[in-house]
């Protein structure tokens, strides 16, 4: 949409229309699609996790229906994209999420420490580390499978001196450093047999069944790498700061979001401007088993393995074992508990992905038909379906009960607004990143000597 503000301009001076750059589309047109991967945050890059969606589609609807000092929120966080997305663009991010990774990773980008500060923090701990008494290692096979001995050891020390206190309580400085190592805890080397990475080289950056690890380990001959955990912390909390990361102060949740929202929180009734989130695929991802190594080090152990305490711990947390009726009660909680925070002129975006019954071709239009069923019963309206189609876009199995539906490459962003309320039309995107390259320099520094050094 072009405001008239904007109409001299574009009469006189032309400017080619935007095309995918992914192969994928949506229903309005190439929109995020139309714009180079790269773009975003350095600090979106701290640590990856299924089922996110890219910062560009965040930003896409903090730009159309928000505007600075507004405040955002996203109930089911992830690894804090819309948070941090929101943060950037100078509007108040509020996060929440019931996985002990996303909170970790949401609240170290919802109020990131300054850089030298955070620099300092793991000088300290390498001293102390150097200082301290050799210990044994209790540590399961699954994870020492994995690591050097001597890398292990700093891991494990690190581990401990964050689990000395609840997660809830950690500082800045915990959260980023946790966040960062989490990041690298595994993934695959480069081709000289170097790595950023701790692990032995893993081709995923997402957590394999222990037993399909070891089996991979034994058929390709893997060996450990010694890795020195401070080095490779400083190098990647260096890549994560290459950018202005100022922003409002936000605040993060570690709290069911139907709870959340339903004012059992700090969240009062109608103090959100924009919601832009993406429930859990619940029975596609299962966020235990695609994580069990980054949650070892937040102190969850077992998580592994089918029938480890963790596992069972979080999957009583985490899963809901929807069949599709329960599914739609669950979302309209959700919706109910979002149009309570939801100023009356607010906006809410929740993206769903599509499934498919197996031996169909034809996707389920899920977001639709859930949409459907329960619209009448929300106090909302629909103001815009988006449908995002990525075909180079994996997801994994299926969403419901006995129904075993598959995942697709269709997203759906439902744009709502409260029945009686009047939001803004949407506003233009701009896709200028102000924040790009305004990191510290000494970061910069680090990173091109690191270059360098490699080669």
């Amino acid at each position: 949409m072009t405001s008239a503000s904007d109409w001299s301009a574009d009469a006189f001076f032309e400017t080619p229309d935007r095309v995918s750059v992914d192969g994928g589309t949506t229903s309005a047109g190439d929109l995020w699609h139309g714009i180079s991967p790269r773009w975003g945050h350095a600090m979106h890059t701290m640590c990856s996790y299924h089922g996110m969606f890219p910062a560009k589609v965040a930003h896409h609807f903090i730009q159309s229906y928000s505007d600075p000092g507004d405040t955002v929120l996203d109930p089911f966080s992830g690894r804090g994209t819309t948070a941090l997305q929101s943060r950037v663009e100078g509007r108040l991010a509020i996060g929440n999420d019931l996985n002990p990774l996303a909170y970790v990773l949401t609240r170290a980008k919802t109020n990131p420490p300054r850089w030298d500060h955070l620099n300092k923090f793991v000088d300290g701990l390498e001293r102390d580390f150097q200082s301290s008494t050799p210990r044994h290692l209790d540590v399961s096979p699954d994870i020492r499978m994995l690591y050097h001995d001597r890398t292990l050891a700093q891991l494990t020390f690190i581990r401990q001196r964050l689990l000395a206190k609840p997660m809830t309580t950690w500082t800045g400085d915990e959260l980023m450093t946790a966040g960062a190592l989490a990041g690298i805890m595994h993934g695959a080397w480069r081709r000289d047999g170097s790595s950023q990475y701790l692990s032995i080289s893993m081709p995923n950056t997402f957590s394999m069944s222990p037993a399909y690890v070891a089996k991979y380990i034994r058929e390709n001959g893997l060996e450990k790498i010694d890795q020195d955990v401070f080095e490779r912390l400083r190098d990647k909390i260096a890549r994560l700061y290459l950018d202005d990361s100022a922003g409002l102060p936000g605040e993060t949740h570690h709290a069911d979001a139907a709870a959340l929202l339903a004012g059992s929180g700090h969240l009062a009734p109608g103090t959100v401007d924009l919601v832009v989130t993406s429930p859990p695929y619940l029975q596609v991802v299962n966020y235990g088993q695609s994580n069990w190594i980054r949650l070892w080090l937040l102190g969850i152990d077992e998580v592994g393995r089918e029938q480890g305490k963790g596992r069972k711990q979080l999957n009583a947390v985490l899963d809901h074992h929807h069949t599709y009726s329960s599914y739609c009660e669950f979302m309209l909680r959700i919706l109910l508990g979002i149009k309570r925070v939801l100023k009356l002129h607010g906006v809410a975006v929740v993206v769903i992905g599509d499934v498919k019954d197996p031996g169909k071709d034809d996707p389920l239009p899920l977001a639709a038909k859930v949409w459907d069923d329960i619209r009448a019963r929300t106090g909302l309206r629909l103001l815009e379906m988006v449908e995002d189609d990525l075909p180079s876009q994996s997801k994994v199995s299926r969403i419901w009960g006995e129904t075993k539906g598959q995942a697709t490459n269709r997203d759906c962003a439902l744009v709502l607004a409260h029945e009686e309320g009047s939001p803004q039309s949407a506003r233009t995107v701009d896709w200028d990143e102000p924040w790009k390259d305004g990191g510290p320099d000494a970061a910069h520094a680090r990173l091109r000597s690191l270059r360098t050094t490699l080669g």
